[in-house]
């Protein structure tokens, strides 16, 4: 009976999305608080043509219709995958139909194009989200955690690693619905990691997931209970990926739409 719940959950979460409604919402509403009132009016303009009214809800938008004919290219742009046992993302590894690395910058030039292209802002905000939950930089053979096995806080209930990063920490964490929470989030985001998290390159953001994934998968074991001491081992991890993903996303917005 176990095992067959087990391939249930693999099989519901084969779709999973990258970082959930609410870690995309969370990168979004923290990178909005970052970008000058000039930027801010001109993401609004952009989210008001879109079927959104809301900056935070918008950037789940890519999920909502990557399994729709008119948007079913953009599928395979949410991850990128390295053999294993390799360490490190490389352009390569980008297959011929794209991948995260690949839909960033295609984004990024179609904003520079044409500063009016909301479904371009809205896939910049969601890929780079993604690009920051470390199993969107991952293993192909298991598709990037989805096809692992492990239960999260209770024996019964079984999950995947994939799914647990996405959002079962967060909401366990309480950031669904703490408010005040979310607002200290934003609040630990100060100058000094600010000026450091806006170094290096979209490729170099991406390696810090490739190692993040490399350590998450040194203390796997098939078959694991998830519960407070995996919480407590990664929560800081997962909190910093957020606020990364804020402050990176503000700094590419303000260098595409800013003046």
């Amino acid at each position: 009976m176990r095992s067959f719940l087990v391939l249930c959950a693999l099989l519901i979460s084969f779709n999973s999305f990258g970082f959930g409604r609410t870690g995309h919402a969370l990168i979004c509403n923290m990178s909005l608080q970052l970008l000058s009132v000039q930027t801010q009016q001109h993401v609004a303009s952009l989210v008001a043509a879109s079927p959104h009214t809301e900056f935070s809800s918008a950037c789940a938008w890519p999920d909502e219709v990557r399994s729709e004919e008119e948007y079913r290219w953009s599928a395979p742009h949410h991850y990128v995958n390295m053999p294993r046992p390799e360490q490190e993302i490389k352009h390569e590894h980008c297959p011929e139909q794209g991948c995260i690395l690949s839909a960033i910058a295609d984004m990024q030039q179609r904003l520079t194009a044409d500063a009016t292209d909301w479904q371009a802002l809205l896939f910049l905000a969601h890929y780079l989200g993604d690009l920051h939950q470390p199993l969107h930089v991952s293993y192909a053979d298991d598709l990037g955690g989805n096809r692992t096995a492990v239960y999260f806080y209770n024996p019964e209930t079984p999950a995947n690693l994939h799914g647990i990063w996405d959002s079962s920490m967060l909401h366990k964490l309480g950031y669904d619905e703490d408010y005040q929470r979310q607002e200290w989030l934003f609040l630990q985001i100060n100058p000094e990691n600010t000026a450091l998290w806006q170094q290096g390159s979209v490729l170099d953001w991406a390696n810090e997931s490739a190692r993040l994934t490399f350590d998450i998968y040194q203390h796997y074991r098939p078959g694991m209970l998830i519960d407070d001491s995996y919480l407590a081992q990664y929560q800081a991890t997962l909190e910093q990926r957020l606020q990364q993903a804020a402050v990176r996303l503000a700094l590419l917005l303000e260098q595409l739409l800013g003046q």
